[in-house]
């Protein structure tokens, strides 16, 4: 059986159980194990049948246990296990992927325990402490570097081990309590570890590591309990029909939830994922937008700024206006600005920039997309020639909180492959930079007491996005960044995410991206824990609309306004729903409401007009629509309005009058139209005819102007146009086609 196949058979099996068919999905899982003969499977699945028989039949003579229900989730739990040992036994004889691949590896190597590794990290860390006494010279930093490489392939190995690690049993869970707990252990071996395991959760579910990672959560060191966090959401996202099944693992969560600073950790991940979810968008819009405008720009501010005006003293401090000017004209400006703002919230906008530089050597082993930033590194140490420049660099990158720990290394790499002037010139801006960087950090962490662990977060979330979009191998992954936004509606978050102020943020956060969908889904469950919140149903409101459900959108709006009267934007929403829904009458009564209020909106007086048009009185539309004219006197859309008015109401002299103004104003397509239904009306058929051939020439193809000019019989025959005339006319204009071609 080829992988797919297995994978295939997996989902049904998970199918079955989803929809608590037992009996199909042991059938499965024996069909499963036929492709393999393993004994063992064999046996556990004929004692998990046996046993579920022997509960069918005592449920079925009225013998029902007090514990039935735990024992029925015990057989669901343990056909999930069955299923994932039956797969994983044919898996890791044919899959290609990097999780069975190191199974493999692990399996013919001698293996070395978690205990094992710790001792050897113990040692090398203090082999360090002893080398730091050393006097400096060659010899110290040889030594300090061979002992950092062997360190680096013992942590290596390590992350693999964990990576493939079989199930948990008591004394693994020990051990990686141990590890965490030992104080001489660097942090950062410490967060490989917790990366590893977070990995090994998405391959083979573990109830016991979950409980494990929740634990360490409450970690004394942030960037061990962020990143512990930071792995749970997804785990908890990608098992979600699971957790019903383990209730000690949404008792723990639970149990977490109580404490503030957990909560807190935990909703600016949710907050930083959902904004991860942005990145592609921002990746696009810089690609094709921005960038490219920028280059299109370049040729111009070579000819209209001078060279020596960038090069002063106050060169770069004083912003040219002239190349302002030019960036205002393109439109660049507010791109930039939107750019700025974005880097401000947080967003992701450097991954476009660092995602072609994952090119070397260091990123073709997997455990280094998790590395937290790491000045002693072996590869870093190799390319500084310069060891004040190098320190200078690294000073940087530490600093640095606007990119994450891969595109540092990246960064790094990069710079040090420089030409040695480019370098020194790079290295000395970027430390010039740190200082400022350095100095509004320190201003950050006055006025945001959080802001580190939130940069930690960001930065770990950032350094994920990058390994399952760019790593070689992602594809043997499930992508956590293609999960469906759905954190409020995750049962076992629901202890959390369930007070509204949490509710709040989730759903500011999916309405603001214009996650539609997610937000209507969001505010639909806080309306239940805040009912009385105008606000709430509003945005309820505008998600239905912007998913076209306008009845619905309508009833939202209606019961915003029922909590907060007189609320202008409101108002307006509420009539233009009316409007959409052919309802003139009631928009009419909405927008004369919103009249008192804005008495000098000329958009609210254009409604007003259009729904007296959309009534047939036609000599209030004219006065609301002249009422506009006379405030702005070119406003096009109130000739527009006037023209086709006085064309249903018949006075042609005046619509003539109007569409005269509007063709000599940039007209489009359907203007020429109406223009040649005013000169049909009046029987200047051969202008009529002009006219309509225009029209022809801006729709661009035949069929969309006879379709155009189907769609305005009935208001021709309201006019008193006798539409026998027509296909004449079509005729007349296909005839002078021809003749123009010809010629």
């Amino acid at each position: 059986m080829s992988p797919s196949e297995v994978n295939r058979k997996i989902k049904e099996v998970h199918g079955y159980i989803e929809d608590r068919q037992l009996k199909h999905a042991i059938d499965s899982v024996k069909e499963l194990n036929e492709m393999q003969h393993n004994w063992s499977i064999s046996e556990k699945v004929d004692e998990l049948e046996t046993n579920y028989k022997y509960m069918l039949h005592y449920l079925v003579e009225g013998k029902g246990d007090p514990e039935q229900n735990k024992i029925y989730d015990k057989l669901f739990r343990d056909i999930y296990s069955i299923t994932d040992d039956a797969a994983e036994n044919l898996l890791i004889r044919e899959s290609s992927s990097i999780f069975f691949e190191r199974e493999r590896l692990m399996n013919v190597r001698t293996p070395i325990s978690i205990d094992e590794y710790k001792d050897i990290i113990i040692k090398q860390a203090d082999t360090f402490s002893f080398l730091e006494l050393l006097e400096d010279g060659p010899e110290k930093e040889s030594r300090k570097k061979q002992n950092a490489a062997v360190h680096e392939n013992s942590l290596s190995d390590m992350f693999y081990a964990v990576f493939v690690s079989p199930r948990a049993n008591s004394d693994l869970i020990k051990s990686l309590n141990s590890f965490i707990d030992d104080g001489i252990i660097p942090v950062n071996d410490k967060c490989m570890l917790i990366s590893a395991l977070t990995l090994n959760i998405m391959q083979r579910f573990d109830a016991a590591k979950v409980l494990f990672m929740l634990d360490i959560c409450r970690s004394s060191e942030v960037e061990i309990a962020t990143r512990a966090i930071t792995g749970i959401i997804p785990i908890f996202q990608m098992y979600r029909k699971r957790w019903h099944l383990y209730p000690e693992c949404i008792d723990r969560l639970k149990l977490l939830s109580d404490d503030a600073e957990f909560t807190r950790r935990f909703m600016t991940t949710i907050l930083g994922f959902i904004q991860a979810h942005e990145t592609e968008k921002i990746t696009k819009r810089l690609t094709e937008e921005i960038i490219p405008e920028m280059m299109k720009l370049s040729p111009m501010i070579g000819k209209k700024i001078k060279l020596d005006e960038w090069m002063g003293e106050s060169g770069l401090d004083e912003k040219n206006p002239e190349w302002q000017k030019i960036l205002d004209e393109s439109g660049l400006t507010d791109k930039l600005q939107e750019f700025s703002n974005l880097q401000l919230e947080g967003a992701d906008v450097f991954h476009s920039t660092f995602s072609n530089l994952k090119n070397y050597p260091f990123f073709h082993e997997m455990s280094n997309w998790f590395l937290p930033f790491d000045p002693q590194h072996s590869s870093l140490q190799r390319m500084f020639s310069n060891q004040q420049e190098g320190n200078q660099l690294i000073e940087t990158m530490l600093n640095s909180s606007l990119i994450c720990n891969s595109d540092k290394y990246s960064l790094s790499f990069s710079i040090m492959m420089m030409p040695e002037e480019y370098r020194s010139m790079m290295i000395n801006q970027l430390g010039a930079e740190g200082d400022e960087i350095k100095n509004m950090q320190e201003e950050e962490l006055t006025l945001k007491p959080y802001q580190k662990e939130e940069t930690v977060i960001k930065q770990y979330i950032q350094d994920l996005y990058r390994f399952f979009k760019l790593y070689p191998r992602n594809s043997d992954f499930t992508d956590i960044f293609n999960l469906p936004l759905n954190y409020h509606e995750i049962e076992a978050f629901q202890s959390i995410v369930m007070h509204s102020r949490h509710m709040e943020k989730i759903a500011l956060y999916y309405f603001e991206k214009n996650n539609f969908p997610e937000a209507l889904s969001a505010y639909n469950m806080l309306a239940e824990i805040a009912p009385a919140k105008s606000e709430v149903w509003q945005k309820i409101g505008f998600c239905k609309q912007m998913m076209a459900d306008i009845r619905g959108a309508l009833d939202a709006y209606l019961h915003a306004d029922l909590i907060e009267d007189n609320n202008t934007w409101l108002l307006n929403r509420i009539a233009h729903c009316y409007r959409v829904l052919k309802d003139a009458n009631t928009a009419l009564e909405y927008y004369r409401r919103l009249e008192q209020f804005r008495p000098d909106d000329l958009n609210i007086q254009l409604n007003i007009g259009h729904c007296y048009l959309e009534l047939k009185q036609y000599d209030e539309a004219l006065n609301y629509y002249f009422k506009v004219e006379l405030i702005d006197s070119n406003n096009t859309r109130a000739w527009r309005s006037i023209a086709w008015c006085a064309f249903l109401s018949r006075k042609f002299d005046i619509a003539q009058r109007y569409y005269s103004r509007i063709l000599d104003n940039k007209p489009n397509t359907h203007d020429f139209l109406n223009a040649g239904h005013v000169e049909l009306c009046l029987s200047n058929n051969r202008y009529a005819v002009k006219l309509y051939e225009q029209s022809l020439k801006e729709a661009g193809s035949f069929d969309t102007f006879l379709r155009m000019l189907r769609d305005d019989v009935d208001e021709l025959l309201e006019a008193g146009v006798d539409t026998d005339i027509l296909p004449v006319i079509v005729d007349k204009m296909l005839y002078d086609s021809d003749e123009s071609e010809s010629k």
